[in-house]
């Protein structure tokens, strides 16, 4: 059946003005109709733009729509996600009360539904996106669910950081350290938004999530009074290294003047020694004539800790240069 039904869909879609899903469907027995959704699931998943926008009028025809509408409404779990995966693929979002009711009950469900609201590009998205993902109680999300907190609100952050302004502190920290990680990969910037949340997170009771705190702030040191409020020397009381090692990554992310200075005067006295390669790592971009470190031993002694940091991130900074140099020497069907 697939064999004679392929080569008919792929007619109806590119070679004829009008495809006529709902004349052929009609045609179709049950079993077919059947194989045909198949295909359909393959290729909507393939294919984008007009053709996806063409070839979800077979899931019309089908009766796909509806019936997924019906799953959300009156299934079980596995109905709804099931129900919520074609939605998406057809990109075609239920009314907004449908998914609030039926889709807060797990992680999982939330993000499914935020992501049909997504592939369907509704024009509320980020309000809309976040409420479903965050509203009421919600808990930690899969990959999957991350990267969806990240697409509702890629073109608009404002409303995941009012979301997180009002309440970050309820949240568990595994939520906590995953909307930091989504802020800090948001490259859309709200100069006038409450960040205050994350700076309380810099303190928060979780390493962890004060890690991501300060991973958060990589985009913001342009931000001169949310530097004046985290202070000048932000990693000198922390007494976790993996998370004075974030605060060095976000300095260097930062790499004025000011900056560099702190990492420096940090290089002196960092007594970790993963914590003084990150140091390092964040410090070598912005190098000057006064930062070349020797590690020479001298006869009384090893050489200080941060010139074996340096020179470590010296010899990984000459081989990644070399590495691209090869790279860039080579033709294209040998770099693949």
């Amino acid at each position: 059946m697939r064999a004679d039904l392929r080569p008919e869909l792929l007619d109806r879609l590119y070679g004829r003005d009008e495809p006529g899903w709902s004349e052929w469907v009609g045609e179709l027995s049950a079993a077919e109709r059947d194989e045909l959704e198949s295909l359909l699931d393959v290729y909507l998943r393939e294919l984008d733009g007009r053709d996806a926008d063409r070839l979800a009028g077979l899931g019309v025809a089908l009766g796909i729509d509806e019936r997924a509408r019906r799953e959300v409404a009156d299934g079980d779990y596995w109905d709804r996600i099931h129900a919520l995966v074609w939605l998406a693929l057809l990109r075609d979002a239920p009314d907004r009360s449908l998914l609030e009711t039926h889709c807060r009950g797990t992680p999982r469900e939330r993000a499914a539904a935020a992501r049909v609201l997504y592939a369907a590009e509704v024009p509320d998205l980020a309000t809309t996106g976040i409420d479903l993902l965050l509203e009421a109680e919600p808990r930690s999300f899969s990959v999957f669910g991350i990267d969806t907190l990240y697409r509702v609100s890629e073109s608009d952050p404002a409303p995941l950081f009012d979301r997180a302004a009002a309440d970050f502190e309820t949240w568990e920290p595994a939520l906590q350290q995953q909307v930091l990680l989504v802020t800090r990969h948001l490259h859309t910037v709200v100069g006038g938004a409450d960040l205050s949340w994350v700076i309380g997170a810099l303190s928060a009771p979780e390493p962890r999530v004060r890690a991501a705190a300060w991973r958060a702030l990589d985009a913001y040191g342009w931000n001169r009074g949310l530097r004046d409020d985290i202070g000048i020397d932000p990693a000198a009381d922390e007494p976790v290294p993996s998370v004075r090692a974030s605060a060095y990554r976000t300095l260097g992310a930062w790499g004025d003047a000011e900056a560099v200075t702190a990492l420096r005067t940090a290089a002196a006295s960092e007594p970790d020694d993963r914590a003084r390669v990150a140091l390092a790592e964040a410090l070598f971009p912005h190098r000057g004539p006064n930062d070349r470190v020797s590690a020479r031993r001298d006869a009384d002694g090893p050489a200080d800790p941060f010139d074996v940091a340096w020179r470590w991130t010296s010899e990984h900074a000459r081989f990644d240069g070399v590495a691209r140099d090869i790279s860039r020497r080579q033709p294209e069907g040998a770099r693949r």
